[in-house]
């Protein structure tokens, strides 16, 4: 346990230094750490060639040494020399970043905190050069963008873009009316197939839009503060005639809060977008009996009443897949597509894995519903109960990220491939996890006629998942893999001759058609794990080799059961992953 007193002690050495009291603790209105242990210490920093008092304040977690203690600087101290970059809004002071895997140190506490606080004044003495508080302004950008200045400022983080900064094409956006989408309001684009992807995902949660206007300007910002009342912002769109005349057609086509001036910030490598609109707007009445005063709608925004306003400021978070792909693995990936036919089990559990992979595209291929009996294992669960199994599926990928292209048909698959084949050909990859030996021939036989020409996953389980099976074939090795299937006695096989066990793997429930084979959901996810890294492999590393992957299941339960099991199960521990040429 840490002696505060003792430390405290040594570091008076250093620093004038005292602990608060809870009364004087709540006289600051700090956001401290709750009932946690706050020094107050006064210092002396050199700034714009001056000497000035500044006061601190430490503040220790109860689990210090394992967290790392935060620091604040005093609100009279910070009046005086604001703005400074890395300060927050609480006027804690980034000493450390908090992402780090920081290593505390478990001894020579003195030295540690004197660190901290000489970092803390560091970054107070740097903010008098002009260059560099500029410099890290731009870089912090968004933390005083989003700052509110005063108890009239407004900020919102209510925006959301795909815009793709290497096109040329129109910037244009949308609100959403009755409702927010996930929280946003706004929704700006130059991509004319994102636009498609979220007003179709809005009218799925009936959340209604309309189309608004935007206007693009230079980015003025150099150093906060940001807040910016309607005349202020009005001066800096008129810096450009062109936009000026712009904005005031804008203007009288649209509702004010539906006109969003937006601008860039380039830093760390990436263009990040903001903008103010109009939301708190009072639109002056026309007198009767003559005309109003307000000769332009644009007027409104510079009478007496709106003039001295704070426009509302808009933070737009960037949810293009390539953005978020790079927030995830640090590089981009080129984005692939899939067809599944089957989501029951193995299908819907496979959805877990795969949307993590650069996919952007599904077409998803199931008649079945979703019941009772299913959702144990299943990835949906209670609440899609009685709905189409793809329909399940479409919502949790399009739950994940709605600018997932995703696609369903209600139909077999046999069906799709007679009627609507390219349904499956326009995708870069086919995955079957249907467990049904004679539709799986079909679709080899398809592959061998050249109706199907994508390379093909097929999945299937044996009772108690026994064993967990995958092939992956490319188009010219489909005969190859349909022998293989149709063989009498799958040589990968890990219970002997399943028929003539038939009445201790197909259990029946009660009357006719309620029949089923077992198996742990656990076990489920255990073989899709492993295999996954062989499923990524082929789909993004472009491993176009067929083979044939058997996972080996729990051979003890096997035995437990009753159940006689094959040479090549013998041959191989129970969980191994056994991997051959086609």
């Amino acid at each position: 346990m840490i002696d505060y007193g003792l430390l405290l002690k040594e570091f008076s050495k250093i620093e004038i230094c005292k602990n608060l009291e809870c009364e004087e603790l709540k006289a600051l209105d700090y956001k401290f750490f709750k009932e946690s242990i706050v020094w107050e210490i006064e210092t002396e920093i050199t700034f714009n060639h001056k000497n000035v008092d500044v006061k601190l304040y430490l503040n220790f977690p109860n689990d210090f040494p394992f967290v790392t203690p935060k620091i604040f600087i005093s609100k009279e101290s910070y009046h005086n020399l604001k703005y400074i970059p890395h300060i927050n809004e609480d006027l804690s002071i980034c000493v450390f970043d908090e992402g780090l895997n920081l290593i505390l140190p478990k001894t020579n506490f003195v030295v540690f905190i004197e660190l901290i606080v000489s970092k803390a004044k560091k970054i107070i003495r740097d903010a008098e050069d002009i260059e560099y508080r500029k410099k890290e302004f731009k870089k912090e950008f968004k933390a005083y963008w989003e700052l509110a200045y005063s108890k009239t400022d407004v900020i919102l983080n209510l925006g959301f873009h795909t815009i793709n900064n290497s096109s040329d094409e129109e910037i244009k956006g949308i609100k959403f009316t009755n409702n927010y989408l996930s929280n946003y309001e706004y929704f700006i684009s130059n991509n004319a197939n994102d636009f498609k992807k979220i007003k179709e995902y809005a009218k799925e949660y009936k959340c209604n839009f309309k189309e608004i206007g935007i206007l693009i300007i230079e980015n003025n910002f150099i150093e906060p503060p940001f807040e910016l009342t309607f005349t202020e912002t009005l001066t800096i769109i008129k810096k450009d005639n062109i936009n000026y005349n712009k904005f005031k057609d804008l203007c009288r086509s649209n509702d004010f809060d539906s006109v969003l001036v937006i601008f860039t910030n380039n830093s760390n490598s990436s263009n990040e977008y903001y903008g103010w609109t109009y939301k708190n707007l009072e639109i002056l009445s026309r007198k009767k009996g003559g005309p109003r005063k307000i000769n332009s709608k644009i007027d409104h925004l510079s009478n007496l009443i709106n003039k001295k306003k704070y426009a509302t400021r808009i933070t737009f978070d960037n949810l293009s897949l390539d953005r978020l792909q790079l927030r995830t693995t640090g590089y981009i990936e080129s984005q692939k597509s899939l067809v599944i036919s089957g989501l029951g089990s193995i299908g819907s559990n496979l959805i877990f894995f795969l949307k993590n992979l650069p996919i952007n595209k599904f077409n998803l291929i199931d008649k079945e519903i979703l019941s009772s009996e299913n959702i144990n294992r299943h990835l949906s669960g209670f609440s899609f109960l009685k709905n189409n199994k793809v329909d399940a599926i479409k919502y949790e990928l399009k739950n994940s990220n709605p600018l997932i292209e995703v696609e369903v048909r209600k139909k077999s698959v046999t069906t799709i491939i007679q009627n609507e084949v390219n349904f499956i050909n326009d995708c870069d990859f086919h995955i079957v996890a249907i467990g049904k030996t004679m539709i799986e021939e079909f679709i080899l036989k398809a592959s061998i006629e050249e109706k199907l020409t994508r390379p093909l996953f097929i999945f299937w389980v044996e009772p108690f998942l026994a064993s967990g099976q995958m092939l992956f074939i490319m188009p010219n090795d489909a005969q190859r893999a349909l022998g293989l299937i149709k063989k009498e006695n799958y040589p990968y096989s890990v219970l002997s001759n399943s028929e003539k066990q038939h009445d201790k793997t197909y259990l029946i429930e009660g009357s006719c058609q309620t029949g089923y084979f077992p198996y742990s959901a656990s076990y489920l996810i255990q073989f899709l794990s492993t295999i996954f890294p062989y499923i990524k492999g082929h789909i993004v590393n472009n491993d176009n080799v067929s083979k044939v992957y058997s996972w080996i299941g729990n051979k003890e339960l096997l035995n437990s059961k009753g159940l006689v099991i094959t040479d090549f199960a013998n041959d191989n521990n129970l969980y191994d992953l056994v991997i051959n040429d086609l």
